[in-house]
């Protein structure tokens, strides 16, 4: 018997899921015929680039779309079963609540890996050839600048810091440049090389620096030199230069780590990508967090216009969802919460009140 309630109940979880997904998706799409006919008019989709356009939006579609999805099919199947008292009948022979959505939820929770991997995979793909086919071309902010004022290395490998007052990555020249040597932690130098000018040796890799002066922490004595140069310091200038404006939403987890390790390593603030880096991890579970609350909701059979009440609880709830974590997100790049705990805090309040309204369901 509790495998055919799993079986039944799955059907028709999956059957709403498929439909509200389609729907929204559907509207979405109806509300971006407008930009896409511009794009045309535009001449920036030609022939199969509008399908291609279109194709790469699912994506996106999909990810934002999938929690409300999950939320309004669990309340409708839950819904239907309880006015035909189905849910009342296996209540009376003794079935828990939980044990009758079990099915649902384990299915909104596969859900939610399938949005992750659309999120992290397909959608960063698909984001990027969205922008290319809006903007003609590679938005010009975020190709690799040739030259950085008061650029800012640090390598915590062999415990140095470069500070240089200008540096061209291409010609591999730089001025003012300032060398900071430390054992164990910043704080204790031990040896400060500054230097007119420096270029960068290609052929060797490493840095050969003019009108150099080092002083030693220790004995306080300043050694001065016309040229230096030594093998530890062989940083390529493209280490020093990151792109200003690189859409974090175009770039996988293990991009989105990477970029943050370069980012904090040359000084950068990486707001931005750490708060998208914890949205990665925290949105896509939504789908699964939601389903206790449209599950249980409407557990109960009554009269009236109570399910139209429910339903409307449900949707508020899940736009709501939307705030919240936008609320949350912005507080994150304001610098005012750190960006995991803030992605994490509305599916923390969602999950409480899902168990508060599946507490109520049992009985």
């Amino acid at each position: 018997m509790i495998k055919k309630l799993d079986i039944y109940i799955s059907k028709y979880f999956i059957k709403y899921f498929l439909m509200n997904i389609i729907g929204f998706m559907g509207v979405f799409l109806l509300a971006q015929t407008f930009k896409i006919i511009k794009y045309i008019n535009q001449g920036k989709l030609v022939g199969g680039e509008i399908f291609d356009y279109i194709i790469n939006l699912l994506p996106k579609m999909f990810v934002e779309t999938a929690p409300l999805s999950v939320l309004l099919a669990g309340l409708i199947t839950i819904s239907i079963m309880a006015s035909n008292l189905e849910i009342v009948s296996l209540k009376t022979s003794g079935i828990r609540f939980l044990r009758i959505v079990r099915a649902p939820l384990i299915i909104a929770f596969i859900i939610s890996l399938l949005v992750f991997f659309v999120n992290n995979s397909i959608y960063t793909k698909s984001l990027a050839k969205i922008n290319f086919y809006r903007k003609g071309e590679i938005d010009a902010s975020l190709r690799l600048p040739t030259t950085k004022e008061n650029a800012f290395l640090i390598n915590n490998t062999d415990g140095y810091i470069y500070l240089m007052g200008n540096i061209d990555r291409e010609s591999g020249l730089a001025e003012k440049i300032e060398i900071v040597v430390y054992e164990n932690e910043i704080s204790k130098p031990v040896e400060i090389i500054t230097a007119q000018s420096g270029k960068y040796d290609k052929d060797n890799k490493k840095w050969l620096l003019s009108g150099v002066n080092i002083y030693n922490v220790e004995t306080k004595k300043t050694i001065t030199k016309v040229e230096y140069d030594s093998d530890r310091f062989i940083e390529d200038p493209n280490n020093f230069i990151r792109a200003a404006a690189e859409d974090p939403r175009m770039l996988t987890i293990k991009e989105l780590k990477k970029t943050i390790k370069e980012q904090k390593n040359i000084g950068e603030d990486t707001r931005i990508y750490l708060s998208e880096l914890a949205k990665r991890y925290s949105f896509p579970f939504a789908s699964f967090i939601v389903a206790f609350i449209g599950l249980s909701i409407s557990s109960k059979y009554v009269r009236g216009g109570r399910t139209t009440l429910n339903l409307v609880i449900c949707v508020v709830a899940g736009y709501g969802y939307y705030l919240v974590s936008g609320a949350f997100e912005a507080m994150s790049l304001n610098g005012i919460l750190n960006p995991f705990i803030s992605s994490w805090i509305p599916n923390i309040l969602y999950f409480i009140i899902g168990m508060y309204f599946m507490n109520r369901a049992e009985y």
